[in-house]
């Protein structure tokens, strides 16, 4: 255990995300509406949802976003799940281990 928590360190520290997703570790906390993989939830259903690129200045730009990429495309329970769902892929890509 000691080694990864050097390893993650040093991934950490050299920007190294590969490095990072190899170590194994837990998700303490995650936003499941934007923790999903965005890559999962194109392949599944063909909803491109665009990464923000710089810091929002305010509430009513993270609106904004919000309205443009999530909206009300994820209503529903079907769809909830479906973002659960997305929440685990990208776990699991990012080496989050059970």
């Amino acid at each position: 255990m000691e080694g990864d928590s050097r390893k993650f360190i040093t991934a950490l520290k050299d920007n190294d995300l590969a490095a990072v997703r190899e170590v194994p570790k837990a998700d303490l906390h995650n936003h499941f509406v934007l923790g999903g993989s965005r890559t999962y939830i194109y392949e599944q259903k063909q909803i491109l949802i665009e990464p923000i690129k710089k810091p929002l200045a305010s509430m009513w730009e993270m609106d904004g976003w919000n309205s443009r990429y999530i909206g009300e495309r994820f209503s529903g329970s079907n769809m909830r799940k479906f973002l659960i769902e997305a929440t685990f892929a990208q776990a699991k890509h990012d080496g989050i281990a059970a």
